[in-house]
């Protein structure tokens, strides 16, 4: 015959193993808004359609595709040599605020008209406009010398 010591330890710890089960199989129910059990962690976001966790959509925002021109990559550079002149000549102090604040607007001004134009026509500067822009920038240079 055992003894009911024995037979008292017997029971339990097979009651806690039964209960410790009972435990574990209930954090696995999806029908709870706080599940915290092993399919709701960030490792299975977004699996299950009961999760609620899904990651939100976001629109897919690309650059357009920059193509080479010759005439707008002259423009650019004639335009990126003249800002850094009128940076220098700030620097030095051969400009005033005035004179530069209105050289950089009249850089930004040509650059923008310059790269609209671009977008406009597939990358390219039709000749008609490239010489108007090349007038802009031969202004934009006496300016810079008539200031400085």
């Amino acid at each position: 015959m055992r003894s009911p010591l024995k037979t008292t330890t017997i029971a339990a710890l097979a009651l806690a193993m039964l209960t410790g089960g009972a435990f574990a199989a209930d954090h696995h129910d999806f029908g709870r808004d706080n599940d915290k059990g092993a399919y709701t962690g960030d490792y299975y976001q977004g699996i299950f359609g009961m999760d609620d966790m899904t990651t939100p959509a976001r629109p897919m925002v690309t650059a357009p595709a920059r193509v080479a021109s010759s005439r707008l990559d002259r423009v650019l550079h004639e335009l990126k040599t003249h800002n850094r002149q009128i940076k220098a000549d700030r620097a030095e102090g051969r400009l005033t605020v005035a004179s530069y604040n209105k050289l950089e607007r009249e850089d930004a001004m040509v650059r923008a008209q310059a790269i609209k134009t671009a977008a406009a026509h597939n990358g390219m500067l039709p000749a008609q406009s490239y010489a108007r822009l090349q007038n802009e920038v031969r202004r934009l240079d006496r300016d810079m010398s008539r200031m400085a």
